[in-house]
């Protein structure tokens, strides 16, 4: 008998895990991939440094680096290059850069000078948040159509793989949204937050930091950290069954189980926790299944260095109306040192989303193809054949969180509530960043605390430690 059971490796579940453990609770994680991390996995390949997801988190992520500080790593974390502040969006045959002051928003070609009016006009834009609106029309309404079609799109396209048109402005970008209803402009709402953010910082006394990171030997040594202190609490190649509760315990039907604790965290993509949860909580099957997930290959690749045909910076993003099939690509070797070798440059470019589903059914040498004919066009220039490829492919990689998803994530709550001890965690749930992730499993942790004081299986005195 297990004090807690968390289904699912990922950072949600294993940051949850680790705080449970700290408290001195017997805690097993189950894992059904040979290896914990979920998609925060760094891999060493032919000499390249890939990651298997995100490539980096923000300085702002609050949760993320209280996390870091607590496991003692903050000395691994590795600012990104001076050149990754500059970042590229594809607008007529060629990548225009994002403007980093106002005098290049005035000169950039990115924008015409009828969008540059528009979009400064945003402050004065009347306020016309309402739930149900979709990203989309959120943009347009604050930014405009061709500010939302060249910049506000394909940035929705380098989070979410997603369609604006179908995602939620209330759901998928929350503070957005807040920042219209509460103060009636993008604008003005966020520079109103980062004052108090600031301010609130200042006073608890919370670490400034700015830019992206990652850590000594990649993103994924934050995962590995939290496996590695949690250790043979993590059972891996464990994939589960199905779940039931009896009697105040839980019990897991999984690979080497049955396996029965007091308290359940479910810390995997909502599809696979309807199909865990179906037997115990039925009614939880709708609402989990009407969230779809947007599928993503994830295509690794080498070109030469020094060649100058890729331009110092983050990388690219590309609007939807091109006709290219590419949402965006890293210059990896560019935006931390240590992920190629020595004359060859990494890039990591993105395919797939909902708008283009079908990319997932291509072959390997289709999407070789299809990734040469395109970069070339690209980027301008007659591309080698990559001297390193790495294709994965993930059929259901960011969940889409549509105009309804706060109602649905209500509904799943009341289902929740006839069952004390199960919780949820994964990036699902409120926004599907790194820094969302950890919050969940911190929440998730703070949540089965409170319901095993509750319940008399830990002392008070532990559980509020």
């Amino acid at each position: 008998m297990h004090d807690v059971i968390v289904i699912g490796g990922g950072i949600a579940g294993l940051s949850c895990a680790w705080k449970l453990s700290n408290d001195g609770l017997d805690v097993l994680v189950l894992e059904e991939k040979s290896v914990a991390g979920g998609n925060i996995r760094t891999e060493e390949h032919e000499g390249y440094r890939l990651e298997l997801g995100p490539y980096s988190v923000l300085g702002g992520s609050e949760t993320l680096w209280r996390m870091v500080e607590e496991l003692g790593i903050e000395e691994l974390a590795v600012r990104s290059e001076a050149a990754a502040d500059n970042r590229f969006i594809y607008r007529d045959g060629r990548l225009q850069p994002l403007p980093l002051s106002f005098g290049g928003f005035l000169g950039t070609r990115l924008l015409s000078t009828r969008a540059k009016l528009r979009l400064m006009a945003e402050p004065f834009v009347r306020n016309g948040a309402r739930p149900d609106d979709t990203a989309w029309q959120f943009f347009v309404r604050r930014f405009g159509e061709e500010a939302a079609m060249y910049v506000m799109g394909p940035f929705v396209s380098g989070i979410y793989a997603g369609d604006p048109k179908l995602l939620g402005a209330r759901a998928a970008f929350p503070k957005f949204y807040d920042f219209e209803r509460t103060s009636g402009s993008m604008i003005g709402g966020s520079i109103k937050y980062m004052l108090a953010k600031r301010r609130r910082m200042k006073r608890e006394g919370i670490k400034s930091r700015k830019g992206l990171f990652s850590f000594e030997g990649g993103l994924g040594r934050v995962t590995a950290e939290l496996a590695a202190r949690l250790g043979q609490r993590v059972l891996t190649d464990a994939p589960v069954e199905s779940v039931s509760h009896e009697h105040s315990e839980f019990t897991v039907e999984a690979a080497g189980g049955p396996y029965r604790s007091r308290a359940l965290v479910s810390a995997v993509p909502p599809t696979a926790a309807s199909k865990i949860l179906e037997r115990l909580v039925p009614d939880i099957v709708r609402p989990m299944e009407a969230i779809p997930m947007a599928p993503v290959t994830l295509i690794h690749w080498s070109q030469p260095a020094g060649t100058g045909h890729i331009p110092p910076g983050f990388g690219f993003l590309m609007p939807r109306h091109y006709g290219l099939r590419v949402l965006g690509t890293v210059f990896a070797s560019q935006l931390f040192s240590g992920r190629a070798p020595a004359g060859r440059e990494l890039l990591s470019s993105f395919y797939g989303g909902m708008l283009d589903r079908q990319f997932m059914e291509l072959d390997d040498q289709q999407v070789i193809d299809t990734l040469r004919s395109e970069h070339s066009r690209i980027l301008g220039c007659d591309l080698t054949r990559p001297e390193m490829i790495r294709i994965i492919r993930y059929p259901g990689a960011i969940p889409q969180l549509l105009p309804d998803h706060p109602e649905r994530m209500e509904e799943i709550e009341r289902c929740l509530a006839r069952h004390p001890g199960l919780v949820l965690a994964g990036n699902y749930l409120t926004g599907v960043g790194v820094e969302h992730a950890v919050a969940s499993g911190y929440n998730a942790y703070s949540q089965v605390r409170g319901y095993l004081a509750e319940a008399g299986a830990v002392s008070t005195e532990r559980a509020q430690a």
